[in-house]
């Protein structure tokens, strides 16, 4: 059987309600979400994204914007480290 290149050698998946809901990751930050059930707050912090975004009319406004948003993305690093050292702790 020819596998699709697009196919993982491994895949990664997501076990959710013991064992009842299963999906498959396409990589360690989706597995990440899935896990952490973070993947339902994607869309709307894509709104809220754009929402922000539709607001940004002066560099003024938009320095501002943008100082909200890498507060953001700052946390939201810290907290895949976070997570990344709790999971390479238990393979321990």
């Amino acid at each position: 059987m020819n596998k699709p290149k697009n196919q993982s050698k491994n895949p990664l998946y997501v076990v959710r309600k013991n064992g009842v809901d299963v999906e498959e990751a396409s990589g360690l930050l989706e597995l990440i979400l899935k896990k952490s059930g973070l993947d339902k707050i994607i869309p709307l912090l894509e709104s809220f994204m754009q929402m922000i975004l539709l607001e940004v009319q002066t560099y003024a406004v938009f320095i501002e914007v943008k100082k909200i948003l890498d507060q953001i993305f700052e946390k939201v690093i810290e907290i895949i480290f976070q997570i990344q050292q709790m999971t390479a702790k238990k393979k321990v």
